[in-house]
C-alpha cells in the first residue's frame, strides 16, 4: 500500500477557504448582534463591509486557481459540485449584504453622496426590511461558512477529508475567527458600547475554541480507525512541530487561556493589547488549520 500527497489543492485554496469562512461568519455574527444587541450602526457597517471584502478576496483566490477553462466550466455548471452551490451561496451573500448595508452607510459622511443617489422611497424600503435582511444575512453567512467544509469533505479519494466531521470543524473554526475579528474591532474602537460587545464576543469565542478542540480531538481519534490514508495524514500532522506549535498551541490554547483569564478576571479594565493579540492569534490559527488540512491530504493506493 502506498500514499501520495495531493498537489491540486494548495495555499490559494486554503486562503479561499479561510477568507470565505471568515467572511460568512463575520456577516452572520454581525447581523445577530444587530438583532439581539442593538449594535452601533457604524460598527455594523464596518463588520459587514469587511465580510464582503473577505469573501471577495477569497473568491479572487478561487478564480485564480480555476484558470483552467475545462475545470472551471465543469465545476460551475455541475449541480453535483459543491463549487456550483458555493457560487449560489456567494451570490446570495453579496445580494443580501448589499441590501442590508445601504441603510447603515447613512451614518458615514464619506458615503452620504453615494447614499443620496438612492431614491428616498427605495432607501425607506430598505430600512424597513433591515431586520429581515439581518435574518437572511445570518442564514446566508452560515451557508457560506459551512460550505467551505462541505467542499473539502466531498473529495472521496482522500479519506482524511471525506468525513462529516470536516464541515463541522470548519464551520466552528469559521465562527471562532469571525468572533475574533469582531472582538478585534471592538478592542480597537474602545467605546463603552464596544466594551459591552467585546465581553459577549470573548465568551462566545472561548466557547467556540473549546468546541473546536473537542471536535479536533474526536476527529483525530476517529482518523486512526479510518482507512490507512486518514491515519497517515493524522500522523503527518502530529509529527509536524509547526502544526503543534503554531496552530494547536499559538492558535488555540494561548488565545483560550487569554480569553478565559479576561472573562473570569476580577479586574474591570482589561488590557486591550492582550485582547488584540489573542484575536490575531485566532485569525492566524484559522488559516493554518485549513492550510495544514489541505497539505496532508493523501491518496491511498493498494500497491
Amino acid at each position: 500500500m502506498s500514499f501520495e500527497i495531493q498537489h491540486v489543492w494548495h495555499w490559494k485554496i486554503a486562503v479561499y477557504l479561510f477568507l470565505g469562512g471568515l467572511g460568512g461568519a463575520t456577516f452572520a455574527l454581525a447581523t445577530i448582534l444587530h438583532l439581539f444587541e442593538n449594535c452601533n450602526k457604524k460598527m455594523l457597517s464596518i463588520a459587514v463591509l469587511s465580510s464582503m471584502i473577505f469573501l471577495g478576496l477569497g473568491t479572487i483566490f478561487l478564480l485564480a486557481d480555476m484558470l483552467q477553462p475545462f475545470k472551471a466550466f465543469y465545476a460551475l455548471t455541475n449541480p453535483s459540485s459543491w463549487i456550483f452551490w458555493g457560487v449560489i451561496f456567494i451570490n446570495g451573500f453579496f445580494a443580501i449584504a448589499t441590501f442590508y448595508i445601504i441603510p447603515l452607510l447613512e451614518e458615514w459622511e464619506i458615503f452620504k453622496p453615494l447614499i443620496n443617489l438612492v431614491p428616498k422611497k427605495i432607501l425607506l424600503f430598505l430600512e424597513k426590511l433591515n431586520g429581515a435582511a439581518a435574518v437572511a444575512g445570518a442564514s446566508t453567512g452560515f451557508l457560506v461558512a459551512i460550505y467551505t467544509g462541505l467542499l473539502i469533505s466531498a473529495a472521496p479519494g482522500i479519506s482524511f477529508w471525506n468525513t462529516p466531521a470536516m464541515p463541522l470543524l470548519f464551520v466552528v473554526s469559521a465562527f471562532s475567527t469571525g468572533a475574533a475579528y469582531l472582538l478585534l474591532l471592538s478592542a480597537i474602537a474602545n467605546t463603552q458600547e464596544a466594551k459591552h460587545i467585546a465581553n459577549r464576543l470573548e465568551r462566545l469565542d472561548a466557547v467556540l475554541i473549546i468546541i473546536e478542540l473537542i471536535i479536533l480531538g474526536a476527529y483525530f481519534n476517529f482518523a486512526f480507525f479510518l482507512p490507512s490514508g486518514a491515519k497517515y495524514s493524522a500522523n503527518l500532522l502530529f509529527g509536524s512541530w509547526v502544526f503543534v506549535v503554531l496552530f494547536l498551541i499559538a492558535g488555540l490554547f494561548i488565545p483560550l487561556g487569554i480569553e478565559t483569564y479576561s472573562i473570569f478576571s476580577k479586574r474591570k479594565k482589561h488590557n486591550r493589547g492582550i485582547i488584540i493579540f489573542a484575536s490575531t492569534l485566532v485569525l492566524i490559527g484559522g488559516y493554518l488549520l485549513r492550510y495544514f488540512v489541505l497539505k496532508v491530504g493523501v491518496f491511498q493506493f493498494p500497491w
